[in-house]
């Protein structure tokens, strides 16, 4: 096969069926290279054998919708995965840095918790508009996500692929989460060396779940991330 019969295969799986994943694209490639050579070796053309190889996997619209199929294993596998990596937090590789860090936000969170409740007006607002703004950047990507498919043209200014919005969505949900018990701890009676250590067991455990994600980010193919076309 000639590097524009391979350029032609991806051409039709890019810009024919509107595939984003790379990962998918990459193995939907390596699938029709194995079959369309076996037919070139057949002596079929190369149009004929494209044409066979496209009808074997259903056409446009069935691969279409196996690229939604990928999505929902990958789905499955972000979440088993990045618990996998929280669980690993406490192993030894990553024992000191999780220390580290559970410290700072620890003796943060208790300072706060015994010199002020640390829900003034400006604190409120300041973490309620990241809330807001952070739902309208996902909100953002998510619309564009799902426009790409039926206007192609704003894949030229950036594509935005399953594994972005759920890392991005999980991101955003820890955020809230996290905001939403801090509002909630900050609105009991109770000491506030009490409530110290509350904030400090909340915030210890959102940047336990944060440095998980931050390395399933960084193991996974940054590709996915964003990229112009």
């Amino acid at each position: 096969m000639t590097q524009t019969q391979h350029a032609d295969i991806v051409t039709f799986l890019t810009q024919t069926c509107q595939l984003v994943e790379t990962a998918f694209i990459e193995e939907m490639t390596d699938h029709f290279v194995v079959s369309v050579e076996a037919r070139l070796a057949d002596s079929l053309s190369f149009e004929q054998a494209l044409a066979l190889t496209i009808d074997d996997f259903g056409g446009r619209k069935n691969i279409q919708k196996m690229e939604w199929t990928y999505r929902k294993v990958f789905l499955k596998s972000l979440v088993r995965d990045w618990w996998a990596l929280v669980e690993s937090q406490f192993a030894k590789a990553k024992r000191l840095r999780t220390m580290m860090v559970v410290g700072l936000v620890t003796f943060v969170s208790l300072y706060f918790g015994l010199m002020t409740d640390f829900t003034g007006v400006i604190e409120r607002n300041v973490l309620w508009i990241s809330v807001q703004w952070g739902g309208v950047i996902w909100v953002t990507m998510l619309t564009l996500f799902f426009l790409q498919r039926i206007a192609p043209r704003f894949k030229k200014v950036g594509v935005v692929r399953f594994p972005t919005l759920l890392r991005r969505l999980l991101s955003y949900l820890l955020w809230v989460g996290a905001l939403l018990l801090y509002l909630g701890i900050s609105t009991l009676e109770m000491p506030l060396l009490l409530k110290g250590f509350c904030y400090s067991g909340l915030w210890s455990a959102f940047a336990v779940l944060y440095l998980a994600l931050l390395d399933y980010s960084m193991k996974t193919d940054p590709d996915s991330w964003y990229q112009t076309r």
